[in-house]
């Protein structure tokens, strides 16, 4: 019995083409093709900037040095640049103004104070900066560079989540992240270069290997200290 080829559509190829296409253009329209491309911090990127900071030094005329709240703050500027600055710490002193012979002995202890947390001389600079001629309690000033990271706010609720035939991110997704790696970075400069390696410890490394030659144990001894014992609590 012969087969009735006119049952057969003659746009069938047509037909499964078009159906083909329809398939693939859902498939590439899933989650967006930017969606895809572009990462979080190209939706919501982190600003790094620098910025200075700085901390000024009370010189008025009848003040005979440093006082210990001048020591103490001296000291937590120290800190800071010693944990995020960049290039050197620089000290101002007045010029100009009527209490320049004041301000050069707080300069005298300001360097005592700096000698006594450490840091090194080659790290600080000195410079006059010109002072106001009325002005006599211009002050010393202590200024440092350092990086600073912001993100974008976050907060956009514009989309429609009820109906999104896409299935896109949201206008929020990583916003959060974003802002608690810029808050929570211990130095915004490693967003824009990541550091140096340090050296490797050649001493340790041949100590370790020198006990692999022998069968020796390479592991580091263990004392009663550094025992992890497992809580007891729910026994």
């Amino acid at each position: 019995m012969r087969k009735n080829s006119n049952l057969i559509p003659a746009n069938l190829p047509s037909l499964a083409g078009l159906a083909l296409a329809l398939a693939l253009a859902g498939c590439g329209g899933f989650n967006g093709k930017q969606d895809a491309e572009l990462g979080v911090s190209y939706r919501h990127p982190i600003a790094v900037t620098m910025n200075d900071t700085t901390l000024t030094i009370p010189a008025a005329r009848e003040q005979s040095g440093l006082s210990d709240e001048d020591r103490k703050a001296i000291s937590n500027f120290v800190a800071g640049y010693k944990e995020r600055g960049h290039g050197p710490l620089t000290v101002s002193t007045p010029s100009g103004s009527p209490n320049t012979t004041t301000a050069m002995n707080v300069l005298v202890d300001v360097r005592d104070a700096l000698s006594e947390t450490g840091i090194p001389v080659s790290s600080i600079s000195y410079a006059p900066y010109t002072a106001a001629a009325k002005d006599g309690d211009a002050p010393v000033i202590l200024t440092y560079k350092r990086y600073e990271a912001k993100a974008s706010p976050c907060g956009d609720w514009s989309m429609d989540y009820a109906y999104d035939p896409a299935n896109g991110l949201p206008p929020n997704f990583g916003c959060a992240s974003q802002n608690n790696l810029a808050a929570l970075v211990a130095d915004p400069a490693d967003l824009v270069q990541p550091r140096t390696m340090t050296a490797a410890d050649a001493g340790r490394r041949q100590t370790v290997f020198e006990k692999y030659r022998k069968g020796e144990i390479t592991a580091t001894n263990r004392d009663d200290h550094d025992s992890a014992a497992v809580s007891e609590v729910n026994k």
